[in-house]
């Protein structure tokens, strides 16, 4: 496991901090933590380590997968449930007062001062550390490539089982969703979906929409179902695959360069996966 480490703030880690600049690894979802003033939100410690709090399995992956290819992650451990960082704040998912059916008691009747102080507390730090490291890249001449990593639900409250062991999401700039598709399918051995289980062509969520796309960095969103990423071997044996497939993706040193197509539309809706529930 990587040792090498900072914390950036209270929440925020960055792994690999010397990696190579074009490449940077986003866990929105890496914890489950609640800031002791917070208590436990009004939840059961079993519900806290359901797939509402956090993306089971993100931790373990993206750790080794910045070890694999010498890439900065930046990590998220504050849990969605306190706010959501892949969500724009004011939004209703944003502080979720309900999850995949779960009542959270301590989202209720938050009044705009409370609100205000998570976002400042719990979501800026974490978007503010994305923010200096694409400037640190760009003041070099570098585009970096932003990969966020996510982990779905193999299926959610009342909803039918979902067979797919890793979705590739894509809007407008594919130059690395496409070929990454087509790699993850040429193995053979994956059930690999397109734009499921959810669509990228109506929302990919805040992190990437607001860092990446508004900017037109190359970009990239993975889910991986959560049963295949549960235990830390199997999450290793996840980075090792991805590991595989991205390496021959990732040009150097300068990157892909800025996404130079047509523009694209805010998203048409907002999705219930990379935040809310997954």
């Amino acid at each position: 496991m990587t040792c090498d480490a900072i914390r950036l703030a209270p929440f925020v880690e960055l792994v690999r901090p010397s990696g190579r600049p074009d490449l940077l690894l986003l866990a929105d979802h890496a914890g489950n933590a609640v800031p002791p003033e917070l208590g436990d939100l009004g939840l059961p410690a079993e519900e806290r380590a359901r797939h509402i709090a956090f993306d089971i399995g993100i931790e373990p992956l993206a750790r080794r997968l910045a070890d694999l290819l010498d890439a900065p992650a930046l990590l998220n451990h504050c849990s969605r449930l306190v706010i959501d960082p892949n969500r724009r704040p004011g939004e209703p998912s944003s502080i979720p007062e309900r999850s995949d059916g779960t009542l959270v008691p301590g989202n209720l009747g938050l009044d705009p001062a409370a609100r205000a102080d998570r976002v400042r507390r719990f979501f800026l730090p974490y978007h503010r550390a994305i923010a200096r490291r694409i400037a640190e890249g760009r003041r070099a001449g570098i585009v970096p490539v932003l990969l966020a990593l996510h982990s779905f639900t193999p299926r959610l409250s009342g909803g039918p089982e979902r067979p797919w062991q890793v979705g590739v999401l894509r809007r407008g700039d594919d130059r690395l969703a496409r070929p990454m598709l087509e790699a993850l399918r040429a193995r053979g051995d994956l059930v690999v979906g397109d734009n499921v289980p959810y669509s990228g062509a109506d929302a990919f969520g805040f992190t990437l929409e607001f860092h990446a796309q508004r900017t037109r960095l190359p970009h990239l969103m993975l889910e991986i179902r959560q049963d295949e990423i549960g235990t830390e071997p199997r999450a290793d044996a996840w980075a090792e695959l991805l590991a595989g497939c991205l390496r021959p993706l990732l040009p150097r040193p300068h990157g892909l360069g800025l996404w130079s197509g047509a523009a694209w539309p805010r998203a048409r809706k907002r999705p219930t996966g990379g935040g809310g529930v997954a």
